[in-house]
């Protein structure tokens, strides 16, 4: 790796975005987060400031970063809107907005060779309908996945790759200990999920580092889930294995 290139993480102070800093500090990359909030001490990662609820114009970040770390070998999206406005203009704004505006902001400014990725976290309610989120975050996700197709071949006549991950509900350290706690909760999951257990942080994590490497080097353009298999069950058999049919 190169002194003056960086891995540059959207939302990457807590969770998912967290654990992957954390890899690919592993690594041997230099690793530039972009959030809103300092994210607590303890990993050697540059942190720049940034309200994606206020992001109109990406140039003077992408100077920040660049001036500050170098060109870049991969861009990764993680933020989540947890504002408390109006939930439609924030979820549009800060997931589907301030993706489009960093990733053509940075479109330049990817590594003049060696892998070069884009990796997007999505969401099952990409594709699917939940009660538990708001149509707002339906319909940004869904974006999300229509973005990532549509630079995969922008991006990709760069040679630089784009692609998504669409989790299930995973555990995350700061909710493990009260999920783990709730058996009916974890019952569910080993009744419905095809390899009978709820997701790790882990997983997606895996995934996003693979995209994230010359391993993945002809994947492009695709929004893959990671959900142990739910996506492909048929929901009246879901339903007759739940209700103790099957």
């Amino acid at each position: 790796m190169s002194a003056q290139e960086q891995v540059v993480i959207v939302g990457g102070t807590k969770g998912l975005g967290r654990l992957l800093a954390e890899r690919f500090i592993a690594q041997g990359h230099a690793v530039t987060v972009l959030s809103r909030t300092k994210p607590d001490g303890g990993l050697a990662y540059r942190h720049i400031a940034v309200d994606l609820e206020a992001l109109v114009d990406a140039a003077p970040v992408v100077e920040q970063v660049v001036q500050a770390g170098g060109k870049v070998r991969y861009l990764v999206f993680c933020q989540r809107y947890r504002g408390t406005g109006d939930a439609w203009q924030g979820e549009m704004q800060v997931t589907l907005n301030a993706t489009r505006l960093l990733i053509n902001g940075f479109a330049d400014q990817f590594c003049d060779s060696g892998d070069r990725a884009i990796a997007v976290v999505s969401s099952v309610y990409a594709q699917f309908v939940g009660g538990s989120q708001p149509d707002s975050y339906h319909v940004a996700k869904a974006g999300l996945n229509q973005l990532v197709k549509f630079h995969a071949w922008g991006m990709g006549r760069r040679n630089v790759r784009i692609n998504a991950i669409m989790p299930l509900s995973y555990l995350k350290d700061e909710s493990r200990r009260f999920v783990e706690s709730n058996q009916p909760l974890m019952q569910l999951y080993h009744d419905f999920v095809p390899l009978k257990r709820i997701g790790e942080a882990a997983d997606s994590a895996n995934l996003v580092e693979f995209l994230c490497s010359d391993k993945a080097a002809f994947i492009n353009g695709q929004s893959i889930f990671v959900d142990g298999g739910v996506s492909v069950v048929w929901p009246e058999e879901l339903a007759r294995t739940m209700a103790g049919f099957n």
